[in-house]
């Protein structure tokens, strides 16, 4: 890809570096965070090449998350603008948190590279990125499935508060998150809704539904150690497993308004059942990515069994087998994270040439 960035040294800030440059520094990465490391293992080579000499970049960048340094080091990151400013020379900048609330402040020449944003918010000068995700199909020899006479649709993840007391803390903030979207004006206040809750009612429309579900709850967050109380092997198990004996996969947004499962869901060849919360995807410029999910709008959720038996009626047994290996196909060429910076940072044919070049 050979594209050179220059990390300024003066006055940089004692953060964690971003996961973007885990391929350049290999730091360690927390045994708290589980499979993370397994999941950074298949990045050897870098996205980028680090330069110490500004003039042989191609860019300046800030190697930690946007947020973090926006939040605690507000200076460095003017210093930084102003110094890519004076040699004319444009800023990459990078968040892989769950702040899809937050809004960036962004001059003219920085570009933000974060994992999810609401379309009703996104800047010119943001470019949504796909997470670190297993390539599950890949390594569990996931294979492509047969369509039969009724869908089985899945889940494995979180969808239980755990506790009436964590429920009812949880209600009280989306309200009060609500009311403080109305009295900003906020064009879409029910898509800020957290992911949980989303899960939920999709879950239970779908119990209701004459489709063979293949649901497994959890009142925790499986990608992070607190809270776990299941062995990561056995989570890693019937994750994999639910994916590979199900033939649509429910992706709903978890704390930010994107899902990892939806990336590990056309890893394996199975259908997102994409619940869209005013997301921006990846690429979208340039991928059809409707030709390989179901993607159904957030409010139109209570009619989930209709928009599901409607698209599989509609599926032969070769289309439905087709999309499930071009939904593989664009996951490895465009949704790796190596595949996508090599896309992104295509001179010639980038979707997003006119704000980086």
């Amino acid at each position: 890809m050979g594209i050179n960035v220059y990390i300024e040294k003066q006055g940089a800030p004692e953060l964690p570096y971003s996961l973007v440059f885990w391929p350049n520094y290999r730091f360690p990465i927390s045994p708290k965070r589980l499979f993370l490391s397994e999941i950074m293992e298949a990045y050897e080579e870098p996205f980028f090449c680090i330069v110490d000499n500004i003039e042989e970049a191609d860019f300046v960048a800030v190697p930690h998350e946007y947020f973090f340094v926006e939040t605690q080091f507000p200076r460095y990151l003017s210093q930084v603008f102003e110094l890519a400013k004076s040699v004319r020379k444009k800023v990459l900048l990078f968040d892989y948190t769950d702040w899809v609330d937050r809004t960036a402040k962004l001059p003219e020449h920085a570009i933000l590279f974060r994992v999810s944003v609401y379309r009703h918010h996104k800047k010119e000068n943001e470019i949504v990125m796909p997470y670190f995700v297993e390539d599950i199909g890949d390594r569990y020899k996931i294979l492509p499935r047969e369509k039969g006479e009724k869908p089985i649709v899945g889940y494995c993840g979180q969808a239980q508060f755990g506790s009436k007391t964590k429920k009812f803390r949880a209600v009280l903030k989306r309200l009060l998150s609500s009311f403080l979207l109305l009295l900003r004006w906020d064009k879409n206040p029910s898509v800020h809704t957290r992911g949980i809750f989303w899960r939920s009612k999709a879950l239970r429309v779908l119990r209701g539904s004459s489709f063979a579900c293949n649901f497994v709850e959890r009142p925790f967050y499986s990608m992070h150690q607190n809270g776990v109380t299941v062995a990561p092997s056995q989570l890693r198990h019937e994750y994999v497993e639910n994916l590979r004996e199900s033939d649509l996969a429910l992706c709903v947004r978890g704390d930010s308004n994107t899902s990892q499962r939806f990336y590990e869901t056309l890893s394996s060849t199975r259908i997102p059942l994409f619940v869209d919360t005013d997301c921006v995807l990846p690429l979208e410029e340039i991928i059809s990515y409707d030709r390989v999910i179901l993607r159904v709008p957030s409010r139109s959720v209570k009619v989930l069994e209709e928009l599901v038996r409607k698209w599989w009626n509609q599926e032969t047994v070769e289309s439905f087998k087709e999309k499930g290996e071009d939904g593989l196909s664009i996951y490895k060429k465009y949704l790796r994270l190596d595949s996508f910076f090599k896309v992104v940072f295509d001179r010639k044919n980038s979707p997003y040439k006119k704000i980086l070049f």
